[in-house]
């Protein structure tokens, strides 16, 4: 061989070589979930599987289980998809003679201040029948099973209904300048009261009773906002105690109508229905804001197209028997949202999972259901690709436990599924997911 082919030989063998050490393979992955900052001494569940193929790269913990926070809101979401279809229900009524008698169906669109879906709310003003209103049974208590006990004034900790209105949450602007207060609905206006103590406080603080709608407000005892923030005004949400009474005061002040309560109609099972077709606006909402009362409407929702009583725990059941009846390992799950620490799944199920909403959903839809990496909801400030997007996730996360789990394109063009449960971590939740942006980056790089 001449020196020249030597030469280029040994150039050839030396490039191949390079390009071998740097390709991230499933011992550098298994390598970097126990080392990378964030992962030590912590449980770390971990999947990826090829979307194509359905062959896994890479496993640790996959089959162990694991609290999967709000990636328990992609469970909801299937749920959602087989049993509500387009259609969200936004009421039931009977009418009869000059009397309309109506009923909630958990949507919990009405009046949102967010996603305010006014179906419903046309439909109300511009009958003319006397307004009769059956509050249906609902099985489920306030809050979920396992939920924090204490987060009843939390923005998230909204309380589940049969017939939600403006969210179940009041919203209260602190104009910290001019030290005046508005309230959205006005109705609670009344009820807010100031606070006078000698507490110094950096952030407006509004607080509530748990069992009544009685709130307490503050302003920052700093007004310098060069050092607290550059905005006048506070917006702050807070979750109001529900009660039927109060549905039907708010409505009725709403409506400017009289709301009467009845009994259970005789003929119930001839209501009619009011839908709206606006079902991904729920999906995409419920994933992207992790919004936690919308998820667990969505299972309400769906628990009560067949019968007259809302129950979380008969549709979860429904569904682990009729959408999961092969799943390899069974699902503990207790609620919609993933507020419950009593939920546990593996990283193997939410793969599964993941494979089954990419072949029936498609990947335009999907996409534009969860939250892309740099670019939206509980991902917008991090995942975020140089010159494009290449994660589309859930997230969730509790104290001490974060899940990520979801699609990866890498820059060959392939789909990747990944699904990543750190538990019982004792560092902060931003290390955490830094290191998990590591390994995505390297995955997405070199495979």
């Amino acid at each position: 061989m001449s020196k020249k082919l030597l030469l280029i030989f040994l150039c050839f063998i030396s490039s191949i070589q390079g390009i071998q050490a740097q390709k991230y393979s499933k011992k550098r992955i298994l390598k970097d979930l126990k080392e990378l900052p964030g992962f030590e001494q912590a449980f770390v569940g971990f999947m990826l599987v090829d979307a194509e193929s359905r062959k896994t790269i890479a496993s640790q913990f996959e089959d162990k289980y694991m609290t999967p926070a709000s990636n328990t809101k992609l469970f909801t979401l299937y749920a959602g998809i087989h049993f509500l279809g387009n259609n969200v229900p936004a009421l039931q009524y009977i009418i009869k003679d000059d009397s309309l008698i109506f009923w909630g169906t958990g949507n919990p669109l009405f009046l949102h201040p967010e996603y305010n879906d006014t179906t419903a709310l046309h439909f109300l003003k511009s009958r003319t029948e006397k307004l009769y209103y059956w509050p249906r049974a609902m099985e489920d208590d306030r809050f979920g099973p396992g939920w924090g006990w204490d987060d009843f004034n939390g923005y998230y900790s909204a309380e589940k209904s049969v017939f939600p209105i403006y969210g179940n949450s009041v919203t209260v602007y602190l104009n910290k300048e001019k030290k005046t207060i508005d309230v959205s609905p006005s109705y609670f206006k009344p009820n807010f009261k100031l606070k006078k103590d000698s507490i110094f406080r950096l952030r407006s603080y509004t607080q509530r009773e748990e069992f009544e709608n009685q709130y307490e407000y503050a302003f920052p005892s700093n007004h310098d906002f060069d050092i607290v923030d550059y905005s006048a005004v506070d917006t702050l949400t807070r979750p109001f105690h529900y009660s039927t009474d109060l549905f039907t005061a708010l409505l009725s002040d709403t409506l400017n109508k009289e709301i009467t309560l009845v009994g259970k109609p005789e003929n119930f099972e001839l209501a009619q229905t009011l839908y709206i077709s606006i079902s991904d606006t729920l999906y995409k909402y419920m994933l992207q804001e992790s919004d936690n009362l919308f998820a667990e409407q969505i299972l309400l929702m769906a628990s009560g197209l067949e019968k007259d009583t809302l129950s979380t725990e008969d549709i979860i059941q429904k569904t682990k028997t009729s959408l999961f009846k092969n799943q390899q390992d069974e699902l503990v799950w207790e609620d919609g949202s993933g507020l419950s620490r009593y939920n546990m799944f593996t990283p193997r199920t939410i793969t599964d999972l993941l494979l089954n909403l990419h072949k029936e959903l498609g990947e335009d839809r999907l996409f534009e259901l969860l939250p892309a990496g740099g670019i939206s909801g509980t991902l917008k400030d991090w995942y975020a690709g140089e010159n494009e997007t290449y994660v589309y996730a859930k997230s969730g996360s509790l104290r001490n436990n974060y899940a990520l789990s979801g699609y990866l394109k890498t820059r060959k063009g392939e789909m990747l599924i990944f699904s990543f449960i750190i538990n019982h971590y004792k560092h902060s939740t931003d290390k955490v997911r830094k290191s998990i942006e590591v390994v995505l980056q390297k995955i997405r790089a070199w495979h």
